[in-house]
């Protein structure tokens, strides 16, 4: 970048995404960040940052981008899903969790809440994740510390909202499984594989007499 750079941040930006619709996520984040340096507080810039990080697995890099995003819009749902999520693939679940909660904030509660996505005269529409995907990754999250409760009733809602549902009955059959209700957990592993999750037959075999 030189002194007769007229460029705007949002010109890196766009440039950045082109980068990435080929896959060139480094070379995308080298204009990204010229981006933010033109304007430190440019949310799709740091959000694209953040999510090219994840793809080449800077999840370091990009809990610190999705944490500079909340301290300038502490209102900002994908920002904490994102963030919540990064922090899973380092196995820090708790950390995690917190994410997911705070995320769920920003809507409401976990049974009164608005889905700014599907009304997009809304502020902060652009920023907003469905209830769904949010309690589906604190489902995970929840599963791998034990937490079997909250994880079910998590995966139970993504269910009755038909979300990642090969996935969400897999989690929950093993749940009720790691409660001795066998013929809850065969049904839902047998809904897991009718919905595309073919590791179901893996325990349709071993705990179903299939």
């Amino acid at each position: 970048m030189t002194s007769c750079d007229f460029k705007t941040s949002s010109d890196y930006n766009a440039e950045a995404e082109k980068l990435e619709k080929v896959g060139k996520y480094k070379d995308a984040i080298s204009l990204l960040n010229i981006a933010i340096e033109k304007d430190p507080e440019n949310l799709y810039a740091l959000t694209n940052r953040a999510v090219d990080k994840s793809i080449i697995e800077d999840y370091i890099g990009a809990i610190k981008d999705y944490s500079t995003i909340i301290k300038i819009d502490p209102d900002n749902t994908l920002a904490y899903l994102n963030r919540g999520k990064n922090k899973k693939r380092l196995d820090d679940f708790k950390g995690a969790i917190d994410d997911f909660n705070s995320a769920i904030k920003t809507k409401g509660t976990d049974v009164i809440y608005i889905d700014k996505i599907e009304n997009s005269i809304i502020d902060g529409f652009e920023f907003d994740v469905a209830m769904e995907e949010i309690r589906y990754e604190r489902g995970i999250a929840y599963y791998n510390i034990d937490s079997s409760k909250t994880a079910f009733q998590d995966f139970d809602f993504c269910i009755q909202k038909n979300f990642e549902l090969g996935n969400s009955y897999l989690y929950r059959g093993h749940i009720f499984h790691a409660y001795r209700k066998n013929k809850e957990a065969c049904l839902d592993y047998q809904n897991a594989l009718k919905n595309g999750n073919e590791e179901a037959i893996k325990w349709i075999k071993q705990d179903c007499n299939e």
